[in-house]
């Protein structure tokens, strides 16, 4: 688990038999009404054994949730103070959304570690430049994926207001 996210496994009943769904939702969002398709990280490819962590070999991501991610941070990224700060730096570039969990931040990123680029012109995030990176990883070998308490508290809330307006399941 990443700090901030709350990665939480919902198990239900579908008409294939139980299914582990990985969400980032807390249980009473969902408990009356369900998960949206955007909600869903991801799911269990097998039922976890007592103690056993969630693994980039027992995950399969999920589309629309990818998806979500990716327009929320379209919207969210270009209004952070540090999209904002490297823009202005750098003049005229490309501002790299980097997952926190990357060990190497200022040095070699691993391709699985880079969220999405944004373009940088006169000091400025250019509007509508947000490209997601489709080698990043929503899990990897250290984890899931980290943008910071911020983001990922917008991102949650993001993810309950789409949850909240979609009809019960």
């Amino acid at each position: 688990m990443s700090d901030g996210l709350p990665v939480l496994i919902a198990r239900i009943e579908t008409a294939e038999g139980v299914q582990d769904l990985v969400t980032l939702l807390p249980s009473a969002t969902f408990f009356d009404r369900g998960l949206v398709p955007e909600a869903i990280v991801g799911k269990l490819l097998r039922p976890l054994a007592r103690g056993e962590q969630i693994t980039p070999d027992n995950f399969a991501r999920n589309r629309p949730f990818v998806d979500f991610l990716h327009r929320f941070l379209a919207d969210e990224a270009p209004r952070t103070a540090a999209c904002r700060a490297e823009a202005a730096r750098m003049g005229n570039g490309f501002v790299y959304i980097i997952d926190q969990r990357t060990a190497t931040p200022a040095g070699d990123v691993p391709p699985e570690d880079i969220v999405g680029v944004l373009q940088a012109a006169n000091g400025e995030v250019v509007a509508g430049s947000y490209k997601p990176n489709p080698n990043h990883r929503i899990l990897s070998g250290r984890g899931f994926f980290r943008l910071g308490a911020h983001l990922e508290a917008l991102l949650v809330e993001s993810l309950e207001r789409a949850n909240r307006s979609a009809p019960p399941t």
